[in-house]
């Protein structure tokens, strides 16, 4: 017995030795610098300088190729599918996103797009607090879309949706209707921005019907425009 209490004594002071114990002001400086990255991305995201709203309209203005290579390059990677089929297409709604996207529409009906116009947006998403998703999905009954779920993961925590827009709408028909899949429908998960890192990788999940028809798409938010 003895024996079992002197270990103990000496396992509880080697670990509370300088040379065991965690250096609290190492933790301080790792936990800061992940805030600093987290405030970086976030500032490139949504704090967008004139320039970067500049380069979004010509990017617009720029025509339909201009325009969906943009969209192409912001669509996210799928990381596990379970589906097989009707995979979602999912991209972040940012004010960059947003403002090319009313570029090229006002380009199209050769319509002026100006700075001006670009901060309207830029202040729209400075003054909300939540990570918006696009998602187009894909289905075979008008109302397909009422039960799905969509989650965002970051680590070990599952992030609920605050709401998933259009998701008790009926979807539109698609240019191959009545053949598989015959509808569309356009939602857009948010989630609650303050309890997200965007210093690391996340993961969003479309659960279609549960795990076991689900597809996990890749985000790496320091490379989203």
């Amino acid at each position: 017995m003895k024996k079992v209490v002197g270990s103990f004594i000496i396992t509880s002071l080697l670990f509370a030795s300088p040379a065991f114990a965690t250096p609290q002001a190492q933790v301080k400086n790792v936990s800061a610098t992940q805030n600093q990255t987290n405030q970086s991305i976030k500032n490139n995201i949504y704090n967008l300088s004139d320039q970067q709203m500049k380069n979004a309209i010509k990017t617009g203005h720029d025509g339909s190729s201009s325009f969906g290579n943009f969209q192409r390059s912001q669509k996210f990677s799928i990381l596990y599918d379970k589906m097989k089929i009707w995979q979602p297409e999912v991209s972040m709604i940012t004010p960059y996103s947003l403002i090319v996207g009313q570029s090229y529409i006002a380009s199209n009906k050769y319509k002026e797009y100006n700075l001006a116009d670009a901060k309207k947006v830029k202040k729209m998403f400075l003054n909300n607090q939540t990570l918006n998703f696009s998602v187009v999905a894909y289905g075979n009954d008008i109302d397909f879309a009422s039960t799905i779920n969509i989650v965002l993961k970051q680590g070990e925590k599952i992030h609920q949706p605050l709401s998933i827009g259009g998701r008790d709408e009926m979807a539109d028909t698609t240019v191959i209707w009545p053949d598989s899949p015959a509808y569309r429908n356009s939602l857009m998960p948010t989630f609650d921005i303050n309890k997200i890192d965007l210093s690391k990788p996340a993961e969003l999940i479309y659960l279609f019907a549960g795990k076991e028809l689900s597809v996990t798409y890749k985000i790496d938010f320091s490379k989203i425009k």
